[in-house]
């Protein structure tokens, strides 16, 4: 064997090695995380980061699946965080009404700020409140939306009944979240982002925090998540798995059989 067919096979070895480490599910237990961003430098770092394009196409594709289930009322986003989210959906619907929600007034007031800058204010209401106490009637809301925040909720059990409780019959709930029990190479990722990326760019209020891997240990497992959603005032919830991610779809009224 020539020295460069010993060269190639330790490169396929080490690819190899990195494949089959990299897709095994990580077994973490989980660690709780906190639920609002109050800390002014860490609200604007966050700021910037969303608007990093991995967060864009986070964004995008989860309004391409909100297109396919829900496009008309109103359309309420649960730890709306800078609003960004709430923008994509601004321009995909012009006609609907949208309304954000964060338990950070940090993250409140900068949100109404990006939509002011682009002369989008009329088009949404904010209002400062938790998952499990949102500031809405019964049966007052057509569409829930979160991401990324499920992991924050103190209670997500509460938090699903409480979107279940504004929800009119017939309204819909989509939740995007990280998955605890996602393949190793997904954490690689997160790690390098926080501990090499974030340094380089200076997001030091972030890292402070422990963030982005500190929100990964404090989400669910799929397993989890199914145990939650069971528990629930739900009938009619699904959930759906992309790499380190997990889609929950959720209906309430007329598909429901058994709980309404």
């Amino acid at each position: 064997m020539t020295s460069l067919e010993i060269v190639a096979l330790i490169l396929l070895m080490v690819l190899y090695l990195i494949f089959v480490l990299g897709s095994a599910r990580l077994k973490i237990p989980r660690k709780t995380s906190f639920q609002g961003i109050d800390d002014s430098d860490a609200a604007e770092e966050y700021d910037r980061i969303s608007l990093l394009p991995p967060f864009r196409l986070i964004r995008r594709r989860f309004v391409g699946k909100l297109k396919k289930y829900a496009a008309e009322g109103t359309i309420a986003d649960v730890g709306c965080g800078p609003g960004y989210l709430l923008q994509v959906i601004a321009k995909e619907y012009p006609t609907i009404k949208l309304i954000g929600v964060d338990i950070s007034k940090a993250m409140v007031e900068r949100a109404k700020a990006n939509f002011e800058s682009l002369g989008l204010a009329d088009r949404v209401e904010f209002r400062e409140g938790s998952a499990d106490h949102l500031p809405f009637e019964d049966q007052s809301q057509d569409v829930i939306v979160s991401t990324l925040s499920l992991h924050h909720w103190a209670d997500p059990e509460a938090a699903l009944n409480e979107i279940h409780r504004v929800l009119k019959p017939g309204g819909k709930m989509l939740v995007l979240d990280l998955m605890r029990d996602a393949p190793r190479m997904f954490f690689w990722v997160i790690w390098f982002a926080q501990n090499m990326a974030f340094r380089i760019i200076g997001m030091n209020a972030m890292r402070r925090a422990g963030e982005p891997t500190g929100s990964m240990f404090a989400s669910y497992t799929s397993q989890e998540i199914r145990e939650i959603m069971s528990k629930t005032n739900f009938s009619n919830l699904k959930i759906e798995a992309e790499l380190g991610f997990i889609y929950i779809y959720g209906i309430k009224g007329a598909l429901e059989t058994g709980k309404e």
